[in-house]
């Protein structure tokens, strides 16, 4: 497992260069508020880091078990762990296991973690499960889990796995709490190499700058600092490509020992195994490693981590906690001799150096160089010799079957890796194309006839086709699956039951209408996997094979799991997406039509002002006008006088309501044109306000739309209206131009300027409704403005084809 180990506490006082704590100090720190910190006791019953009280919930029967850790989810050591854990807690416990997982993805943090909502969502998905135990792997997971089982964890026991001693000094010796210990085979490997190769004089020792990767390096200085004769030379603080110019320039005499290596001091990422084989490629010394998945990267090998060896101990530490035992750790047969055959051939090492008990793969043994003793001296014994060649070829076909299993199990690791990568990208709101793709690869790596996508209906139980990829001249699969077709499958799914069949026979006897329709659609293989969302399950991720068999071996099973959850959660993004589409459409269809019916009101109004209220106050002037003539010559002029002030009121009244009116509705728009309109408008808003406000027009307009020419000069009054109201300025300036196919309009002041940010922030609907009026007729609006410099606003709309557009031509 690349980064199980993590750094260790700061008071422990080893020199590892940088101090790579720092990522797990602030991560507890993070996770466990004012509670304690690396080298501290977790929290007590008096302080705890998180509300404690919650409902009661009642257990399940059965036990829940969480596997927590610090790794990305296709981190090689952490399936290799989660597989065999899982797989001997499913076949060996007593009582059904219900499995959660947490993938944290701690080497991705150097600085400052924000994992306050991590630990709320934490408290929230199990605050009504309680855990019957936790399975943490590496120290940074253990750390966590010890600092927060009891507010966040249920206080649950802890089995942990692939921890360094070190890593862990400073935590409580709890007899709830046991696991496997790692141990870094530095001076095991070097003692190894040295047995091999006799007259080693120099070790270069090769580890990356990440976290993880200085564990390991100071491990390698504490273990090899008293390496006697053997002169150690350490490579960490080089780029990927110093590393291998470095290595290609050693000389005899020496070797290389390379521990995980997932970052260069450059900041380039990588996975180990990735780093050995161009290492390897290059060195020009034996190459030594310390994992098990470095055996076959070009190693030659060395006293490897084996993981799953940690993951089977693991598991059993676990039956046994599970059972009430509290066990204490080990690491008794975690890590073993292993070694490359080619490699040993490739550097002319004699295999009869190596320890007993070593394993050695990739082995090609010769028949003749085994038994021609044999075959000399049996040359008379044909039935025996006959015996022996039968058992070499039978052999040889076993271990052919075994190289076409690893390989294909690489393929499918590949592919996993690939697919993930591919469904998981941020990139597209629509998901149907690397969902496809996704199904391609699928069905051309797996040697696969078809796979598909169904999405479960909860209302009629029915499966419908979503996506699907099939195999040229298969053909396709029906389009709605009915539970009255495959009542047993489709239960199965719903109860989130993964279906394996091999061949039609493998049925169930309950499951007879199953087998009808099955083989009516020429269906002989198939694996069926539902698809989780929020718990619940919403489809399934079917792949199979028509008229021939297909074995599904054990290990692929988990791998479509986790396909299955990447198609679940592209085919959510995709739902999400398209809703919050929807709803921005809708919104923008509600704020187009509320300004149409805005602008509708508006005429009404103007229209109603002008003929009737407009019209009112003229009669009633006239009247007045008439009445003063009708007084009597003896009248008091005091009464004359109010009559003549009540009909000048009268007419004020009225040019106030007629303006009024044409602010509503600007007929000048329509009857002379928008540089009419919007230069009318200038001269009168610089009379009312006592502003100054140039106005400019250059360029041809006729090509402006009735609805882009209300939107322009409205924008011009809200926007000089926001001048007289809050810039303080005393001069502004209204410029429109030609620029193409769009027309350009500037309006800008020498007032105080405003915190855009801050504007928009604030309630209120003005830039909201400037910006929502320019977008619905195509266009782009730009604020610019600075403190006491002045405000911008820049509008840009198209110009469309609009015969029926005013005439409208700038007149200088």
């Amino acid at each position: 497992m690349d980064t199980l180990a993590d750094p260790p506490p700061p008071r422990w006082g080893r020199r590892a260069g940088r101090a790579p704590a720092g990522v797990i100090v602030t991560l507890l720190l993070l996770l466990s508020g004012p509670g304690p910190v690396i080298g501290q006791p977790p929290p007590t019953a008096g302080a705890p880091l998180l509300p404690t009280a919650r409902p009661s919930v009642s257990q399940a029967p059965g036990h829940r078990v969480l596997f927590l850790y610090g790794d990305p989810r296709l981190t090689p050591a952490v399936v290799t762990v989660d597989g065999t854990v899982r797989s001997v807690l499913e076949s060996r416990s007593p009582v059904p296991v219900s499995f959660y997982t947490e993938y944290l993805d701690l080497a991705l943090f150097d600085h400052e973690v924000p994992l306050t909502e991590l630990r709320e969502l934490l408290r929230r998905k199990y605050q009504k499960r309680p855990l019957d135990l936790i399975v943490a792997g590496g120290s940074a997971a253990l750390r966590i889990a010890l600092h927060n089982r009891a507010t966040l964890f249920s206080n649950a026991p802890v089995v942990f796995t692939a921890v360094d001693r070190t890593a862990a000094a400073d935590l409580p010796p709890d007899p709830d709490v046991t696991g496997t210990w790692l141990h870094q085979g530095w001076a095991d490997t070097l003692s190894l190499a040295r047995q091999l190769q006799p007259d080693v004089r120099r070790a270069v020792v090769i580890t990356g700058s990440s976290p993880p990767d200085r564990v390991w390096h100071a491990s390698a200085r504490e273990q090899l600092g008293t390496a006697g004769p053997i002169e150690v030379t350490y490579l960490s603080e080089l780029g990927f490509p110093e590393i291998l110019d470095t290595v290609r320039a050693l000389p005899k005499s020496t070797i290389v020992l390379v521990g995980v290596f997932l970052r260069d001091a450059a900041g380039r990422d990588t996975r180990t195994p990735d780093a050995l084989r161009q290492i390897t490629a290059a060195s020009s010394a034996p190459v030594y490693g310390l994992t098990d998945n470095a055996v076959g990267a070009g190693v030659v090998g060395g006293h490897v981590v084996s993981f799953e060896a940690h993951g089977k101990a693991a598991a059993e530490l676990a039956l046994r906690v599970l059972a009430g035992e509290r066990p204490p750790p080990t690491e008794a047969g975690t890590n073993v001799p292993v070694f490359d055959a080619r490699q040993l051939t490739r550097w002319g090492l004699d295999t009869r150096r190596l320890p007993p008990g070593s394993v050695v793969l990739f082995q090609e043994p010769s028949l003749w160089a085994r038994y021609r003793w044999y075959i000399l001296g049996a040359a008379g014994a044909i039935l025996v010799q006959s015996g022996l060649i039968g058992g070499l070829l039978v052999q040889r076909a076993q271990r052919r079957r075994a190289q076409r299993s690893l390989a294909e199990r690489l393929r499918f690791e590949t592919l996993l890796s690939e697919l993930s990568a591919l469904l998981t990208a941020p990139a597209a709101t629509d998901a149907d194309t690397p969902i496809e793709r996704a199904l391609r690869h699928l069905v051309e790596d797996l040697d696969l006839d078809w796979a598909t996508l169904r999405a479960l209906d909860p209302r009629s139980m029915q499966l419908f086709l979503t996506h699907a990829q099939s195999r040229t001249g298969v053909p396709p699969r029906p389009a709605v699956v009915r539970e009255d077709e495959v009542p047993w499958i489709l239960a199965q799914v719903r109860s989130n039951h993964i279906v394996r069949l091999v061949g039609l026979d493998s049925l169930p006897d309950t499951a007879a209408e199953d087998r009808r329709h099955l083989e009516a659609l020429g269906m002989e293989s198939a694996v069926m996997v539902p698809m989780i969302t929020d718990g619940s399950v919403v489809g399934c991720l079917s792949v199979g094979t028509g008229r021939r068999e297909r074995r599904w071996p054990d290990e692929w099973i988990p791998r479509l799991r986790l396909l299955a959850e990447a198609f679940a959660n592209a085919l959510e993004r995709q739902r999400t997406a398209r809703a919050a589409r929807e709803s921005q459409e809708a919104i923008r269809d509600l704020a187009g039509r509320l300004m149409t019916a805005q602008e509708e009101e508006r005429r009404s109004i103007a229209r109603d002002l002008h003929d009737d209220v407009n019209q009112e106050l003229a009669a009633q002037s006239i009247a007045l006008s008439t009445l003063s003539d009708r007084l009597p010559g003896d009248t008091a002029s005091g009464v004359r006088e109010e009559i003549a002030r009540l009909q000048s009121r009268t007419v004020d009244v009225a040019k106030t309501i007629r303006h009024l009116s044409h602010s509503l509705h600007p007929g000048t728009l329509q009857h002379a044109g928008l540089v009419a309109a919007l230069r009318g408008y200038c001269r009168s808003f610089e009379q009312e306000h006592g502003l100054s406000v140039a106005f400019r027009a250059d360029g041809d307009f006729s090509g402006v739309a009735p609805d882009a020419s209300l939107c322009l000069y409205r924008v011009t009054q809200e926007g000089l209206g926001n001048v007289a109201r809050h810039a303080g300025a005393q001069h502004a300036r209204v410029t429109m131009r030609r620029e193409g196919d769009h027309v350009a309009l500037t309006i800008s002041d020498d007032g105080r300027g405003f915190d855009l940010a801050e504007a928009r922030r604030r309630p209120g609907l003005g830039l909201i409704s400037l910006d929502e009026r320019v977008r619905l007729v195509g266009g782009r609006l730009t604020i610019d403005s600075q403190s006491q410099r002045g405000t911008e606003l820049r509008i840009r709309v198209p110009l469309p084809e609009a015969r029926d557009a005013p005439r409208d031509r700038a007149a200088g």
